[in-house]
């Protein structure tokens, strides 16, 4: 799915995102508390309530696409004053779940379902009683008119840059084997619910020739680097975990010792791990990422937004960043410029100011405006 349009209030938390359109790349500028990780969480939560999660006092409304339909949903949940938030939760049994008391989902133009306080209508049908603090799209998600906005949903994957990436501290593979028998040609592991370092032992073990095309990229970031592979490590007196999982390794040019993924640095795991998603993600994924500099090196963020642009007709980009280099990198007119009154959320077109002839000299006008701080002006 690749979204076009959102807007989003969380009555709880008092504040709103106006209306913001989004292109196939979309970069989030602005200072720090000016709203740019708060659009990523809202989108996050339409997934959450896609699925079937209930969330105090939002409303929203959201238009997206895929290759045949294009969609509108639209809900608002119940406010629900002095219950106990959901990160201070224990159980079930501590939550109140508000209710929603709208929702209507459109596929080009035409209502299919429709909710109020009362009843639900699904193709015009009125249904018996169903659950009221579930999204129309977990009720009915195995309907093929739903089925397609709720694999959307799915699609949506949420990258922190500021956490290490590896296998070192994920848990063992215990149905990997299954697995690399299961999805043996790329488009099978592309479209596998699989995260990414299954998926690139399931592409080392079948289709070794793709496994070296993302290692080919990587070596062009990291010329130091002569070869890689992901096999489990044979020394015997390592912990029997590691001789079942499949471990990311590194040879240097000149050096006969491998080198393992929890010794290599930051920026050059997060490298390999983020070219790897960018050949591996299912088309029409939509990929959020939150300060996409944090533990990156010029060389590797060189790279990086390349793919950003160039993969961008097959994935969606939804991304923040402070980094000038980053942002001088990414053309302007794919930025928003993000600002914040108070509980409102705005963004603006960069495009749509006249803040210079280069992205460098756009990027040092917009920081220099007095009321960047404080927000940013509407342009004329």
């Amino acid at each position: 799915m690749k979204i076009k349009n959102l807007t989003y209030v969380d009555n709880i938390q008092e504040w709103e995102l106006s209306s913001i359109d989004f292109d196939n790349l979309t970069l989030l500028v602005g200072i720090s508390g000016a709203g740019k990780t708060q659009i990523l969480n809202s989108i996050l939560s339409l997934k959450d309530i896609a699925s079937g999660e209930s969330k105090n006092g939002v409303k929203w409304s959201i238009e997206f696409i895929d290759d045949k339909n294009t969609y509108k949903w639209e809900g608002e949940f119940e406010s629900i004053e002095g219950t106990i938030d959901e990160m201070f939760s224990f159980s079930e049994e501590d939550e109140v779940k508000s209710k929603l008391k709208s929702e209507t989902i459109s596929t080009n133009g035409k209502v299919v379902a429709k909710r109020n306080s009362t009843e639900i209508t699904f193709q015009k049908k009125k249904m018996p009683k169903l659950a009221f603090d579930e999204s129309i799209i977990n009720l009915f998600k195995e309907e093929d008119s739903i089925k397609s906005i709720y694999d959307g949903f799915k699609k949506i994957v949420f990258r922190d840059h500021t956490r290490k990436e590896g296998a070192f501290n994920r848990f063992p593979f215990s149905d990997l084997k299954s697995n690399i028998s299961k999805y043996k040609t790329l488009d099978d592991i592309r479209e596998s619910q699989l995260d990414t370092h299954q998926k690139l032992a399931c592409l080392y073990e079948n289709q070794k020739s793709d496994f070296e095309e993302i290692v080919d990229r990587y070596i062009d970031v990291f010329p130091h680097i002569e070869k890689v592979k992901m096999e489990p490590l044979k020394n015997e007196n390592i912990h029997s975990f590691f001789k079942e999982v499949p471990i990311l390794q590194f040879k240097e040019r000149g050096l006969d010792k491998w080198i393992y993924e929890n010794r290599m640095s930051s920026g050059m795991i997060r490298t390999f791990v983020h070219i790897s998603e960018m050949f591996l993600l299912s088309a029409g994924t939509l990929v959020l990422i939150d300060e996409f500099e944090n533990s990156l090196g010029v060389n590797c963020i060189d790279v990086l937004t390349e793919d950003l642009i160039f993969e961008n007709n097959r994935l969606q980009f939804i991304v923040t960043s402070h980094h000038p280099y980053i942002i001088n990198k990414i053309p302007y007119e794919y930025w928003k410029i993000v600002s914040r009154t108070q509980g409102k959320i705005e963004t603006f077109d960069a495009k749509d100011y006249k803040l210079g002839s280069s992205n460098h000299d756009a990027f040092m006008n917009l920081i220099n405006l007095p009321s960047f701080k404080t927000g940013v002006e509407r342009p004329l």
